[in-house]
């Protein structure tokens, strides 16, 4: 029996195609609470900081939780639409032209988790061969993670755009030792920590490990080469100097300075400090491994999730590939200089290292499926039924988007309340239905006297803002736990949360809470949340 081996253009085919495919998944969902002046997602880089950094001309003082650069992406791509505000067409504080720009800025992240794929691709054929790229570039796509961020304007997608251009030029750099490589690295290295605080991490360990192959490098060709030498060579120079020079202006360090540092504040001491999860001892750094692991097997689900694990182990066993062994570096690197020192790993904290471990996934499948290997049709069938099932696993977060209970709570508030009716919204507005076309108000701290001074006609809650959030014997701990419980004077007329058939996530494992505090921290039970409408009681 003949069998058939596919080309390298039949394969370059199949990753077209797989853009493709990916982009369709990942415009699923994406006009997720639009229109809207909040949007639903968590923490997402609303236009409204955007248009704010715009008027204060990124200076004056002006910050931000998050470093400028995507700032100044976003207000590239709003620019058309900001000419037009400035010349009268538009008003960009009016609702339509508002949730317009909520979905440029959506849109962008699309394209850029397309490039993402793309990145993926071409270091998978620089490590390896294009079949294994390809499977490598597939499992990424369909990694949960990868799906729910590519529609909304969180910065993940854009800083690991950054860093995983970035780790392509590490790997042309290990691989070839050119000035360009080390230059277009440090670059993109300045980018990514510019877009996304973190990424810092991904390059404590790793320029490290580079002057170290370089030294090798040249000592190869002159033994005489003393490691001071290798330092002072006129490539590790420039890139160096690259990076920096293009980190301080990106941060506009000669026109807010002041800004910077305030920038840098607040995320040292500041309201954007990270609150430690775990335990400063070698039960909490062993319990929160534990818990990175099962952070990424949610990410991926179980089948892919041991395809990789499978491939890492693989990997280390055969000792073969050794610019596989080099991607992750920036990985121990990010886990130990970020996620060790905040003790908090979020699901989207091990997202990039998701993304590394779909090379080790690639690589298995890849060499699973060697077309003169016997029961090859039996292994095709296999690996579709792999990719399948994680399809309908991953996209279960879709499924979720677009039938996010809100949508059927505003069609039974458009229906029940009225324009005489005062509605107090009880936590952040991103976690609650729509209510600019009521007379409302929000508030993320709502305590006993709110309620005394608002007298509210309705209120509304959400399962992603609760009692939960507050320590007991707070004020907003005593509101939101009688609230629960009706004894505000406030009864519950109208609760509802969506439950889809196409939906294979675990709810209680992604929920806020778990009973035995191994739950998953995530931003995916702020996505369907519960909720519930209270009427001030009759009497």
């Amino acid at each position: 029996m003949k069998i058939y081996v596919p080309s390298k253009t039949f394969i370059n085919g199949a990753f077209c195609g797989l853009v493709l495919f990916s982009l369709l998944i990942n415009v699923w969902g994406i006009n997720w609470g639009l229109p809207s002046f909040n949007g639903w997602a968590a923490d997402e880089l609303t236009p409204i900081r955007v248009l704010e950094a715009v008027e204060q001309g990124f200076a004056n003082g002006w910050h931000y939780k998050y470093p400028p650069f995507h700032f100044y992406v976003l207000t590239l791509v709003y620019s058309p639409v900001l000419l037009l505000h400035k010349l009268g067409v538009v008003n960009v504080y009016s609702l339509p032209t508002y949730t317009l720009l909520f979905y440029i800025g959506r849109v962008l992240s699309l394209i850029m988790a397309a490039g993402i794929l793309g990145i993926i691709y071409r270091i998978g054929q620089e490590i390896y061969d294009k079949k294994s790229a390809f499977f490598a570039a597939v499992i990424a796509s369909l990694n949960l993670p990868f799906i729910y961020y590519a529609k909304t304007i969180n910065l993940d997608i854009p800083y690991l755009f950054w860093f995983m251009l970035s780790l392509f030029f590490y790997i042309r750099l290990l691989k070839e030792q050119k000035t360009r490589d080390y230059v277009l690295f440090a670059a993109t290295a300045a980018i990514a920590v510019a877009t996304k605080d973190q990424a810092y991490a991904f390059y404590f360990l790793t320029p490290g490990f580079i002057l170290w192959q370089h030294y090798r490098y040249l000592q190869q060709r002159d033994p005489s080469i003393t490691l001071k030498t290798a330092l002072k060579d006129r490539k590790i120079v420039l890139s160096l100097g690259v990076g920096i020079a293009l980190f301080l202006g990106i941060h506009n360090i000669i026109f807010n300075l002041n800004g910077f540092f305030a920038h840098v504040n607040d995320i040292t001491s500041g309201g954007a400090t990270i609150s430690p999860r775990f335990e400063r001892s070698l039960s909490g750094h062993l319990t929160m491994f534990w818990q990175s692991l099962r952070h990424i097997r949610v990410s991926f689900g179980w089948l892919l999730y041991g395809v990789c694990m499978l491939g890492l182990l693989k990997t280390f066993w055969q000792r073969k590939h050794y610019y596989l062994f080099c991607l992750l570096i920036p990985i121990v690197s990010y886990y130990l200089f970020f996620v060790s020192i905040v003790m908090y790993n979020a699901l989207r904290y091990l997202f990039p290292v998701c993304l590394i471990l779909a090379f080790f996934g690639g690589k298995v499948i890849g060499d699973f499926l060697t077309p003169s290997a016997q029961l090859f049709r039996v292994k095709v069938l296999s690996v579709i039924a792999v990719f399948i099932y994680t399809f309908f696993y991953a996209t279960s977060v879709n499924v979720l988007l677009t039938h996010d209970s809100r949508y059927q709570v505003e069609q039974w508030m458009a229906k029940t309340l009225t324009s005489s009716n005062f509605i107090l919204g009880a936590g952040d507005a991103k976690y609650l239905p729509r209510l600019e076309k009521f007379s409302s108000e929000s508030f993320k701290r709502p305590t006993l006297e709110t309620l005394k001074q608002k007298n509210p006609d309705y209120i509304i809650g959400t399962s992603a803002y609760d009692s939960r959030r507050f320590e007991p014997g707070t004020p907003e701990y005593e509101f939101f736990s009688k609230l629960e419980t009706e004894k505000l004077g406030y009864d519950l007329v109208f609760q509802y949360k969506a439950k889809p058939q196409w939906d294979l996530l675990n709810h209680e494992e992604l929920g806020y809470r778990h009973i035995n505090r191994m739950y998953v921290y995530s931003n995916f039970d702020k996505i369907n949340p519960e909720i519930k409408i209270y009427r001030k009681s009759r009497q």
